[in-house]
């Protein structure tokens, strides 16, 4: 059982916490079966979006498109609007894991175009993304990567079905806990393609996540049940609480497409932010007292050199523990932290955010862009995005 006071203690001091205090996995080797915030902002803070949402960029400035392969739509910019970190020009392509963008009626990088079979952005659409997807069996894969370290979401006999090449992720969990906690969602995420790497740390870091990443690229060309159904050049990273400030870290490399980072602490890294190339999605909630929006979130979001976007569930019941599955040992911790709730109204962004911005999946943008998007309305409060065209 895990200590309140020591969870406590090591998130809110950031000291070292010893392994030997948490809970260890009886299953190693196995699968298995699939307080009311004050605004944020503040002086020199990024436009606050309410109803209608304000966002950056100029007059007529639009929707911009991911950087991805096969079918694109045009890059858009319009007058005014200003290309987030690590775009390109006028009529330019974007680096790798960024937006490509513009000047008006330039054509992204890769032009228009049939989906190519296998690609990501073949990607079956979906009415629902609370919902699994195509690749209904994934399912958790534990003690594997390097030092049996690590944990694994991915879709099982449906791997690379039709010639489908995964995305990747990695994911960061929060502080005393294990990827197991947080099973239903990213079983959840991976049957919408993506292969997720959980690093096992209690405390997980950059390298921790890093070497995940680098063991799945490694598994694309050895023997194995991923080679060669692995979009290596597609990378996601994703975090929750300590982990979701390693996720930032993270997106550093070349490769990542999108980040996410669930009620997550600041980064360590010092330079994290102006490393980040890649558009970055932020959730919190107003009954999170713990890693509190004012204390932790909103200092990330105005930090941010990026294109972010800042969701608060509207929710008291929704606190820290939010996004740990219901069942999860760390539900037992400690009242303050709130109880477990699967994530539940945060999955669906998630997956929307991911599937937008590394497949090219255009029917997800209803979540994050214009004045009337998901994210802008109940149950969702106080949007926030920067960056924006």
């Amino acid at each position: 059982m895990l200590k309140s006071s020591w969870v406590v203690v090591c998130v809110m001091s950031s000291v070292a916490c010893s392994d030997a205090m948490v809970a260890t996995d009886p299953m190693a080797g196995t699968a298995s079966g699939g307080v009311s915030m004050a605004p944020k902002g503040g002086a020199g803070a990024s436009e606050v979006a309410s109803t209608p949402v304000v966002s950056s960029g100029g007059a007529g400035a639009v929707a911009q498109r991911p950087d991805s392969g096969g079918t694109r739509a045009p890059a858009q910019g319009g007058a005014g609007s200003a290309a987030p970190a690590g775009q390109g020009g006028a009529g330019s392509a974007a680096g790798a894991g960024s937006p490509a963008k513009g000047g008006a009626g330039a054509a992204a990088q890769g032009g228009a175009g049939a989906v190519a079979a296998g690609s990501c952005e073949s990607l079956p659409s979906v009415s629902d993304y609370a919902q699994p997807g195509p690749f209904t069996d994934a399912k958790m894969f534990e003690a594997t990567g390097p030092n049996s370290n690590y944990t694994l979401f991915r879709p099982d006999s449906s791997l690379g079905k039709d010639g489908f090449q995964h995305p990747i992720a990695t994911w960061g969990n929060g502080i005393a806990t294990t990827p197991d906690q947080y099973r239903s969602t990213l079983t959840l995420i991976a049957s919408h393609g993506f292969v997720i790497i959980g690093c096992n740390d209690t405390q997980a870091e950059r390298p921790c996540l890093s070497d995940g990443l680098d063991w799945l690229i490694e598994q694309n060309d050895a023997e194995g049940p991923l080679r060669g159904k692995l979009d290596v050049e597609r990378e996601v990273a994703i975090g929750y609480s300590w982990g979701g400030g390693a996720a930032i870290d993270t997106s550093d490399r070349p490769n990542i497409r999108a980040t996410v980072s669930l009620h997550g602490m600041p980064p360590r890294v010092t330079t994290a932010f102006e490393s980040m190339h890649s558009p970055l999605l932020l959730f919190t909630s107003t009954g999170d007292t713990f890693v509190t929006p004012e204390g932790y979130v909103t200092p990330n979001y105005e930090k941010s050199t990026v294109q972010t976007f800042y969701a608060t569930l509207d929710d008291l019941n929704a606190g820290h523990l939010y996004v740990a599955d219901t069942d999860a040992v760390s539900c037992a911790a400690s009242a303050a932290l709130g109880t477990c709730g699967n994530a539940e109204a945060e999955r669906a962004p998630t997956i929307a955010w991911l599937r937008y911005w590394v497949c090219n999946d255009q029917a997800a943008q209803t979540f994050f862009f214009g004045d009337d998007c998901t994210l802008c309305k109940a149950p969702w409060t106080m949007p926030q995005r920067k960056h924006w065209p």
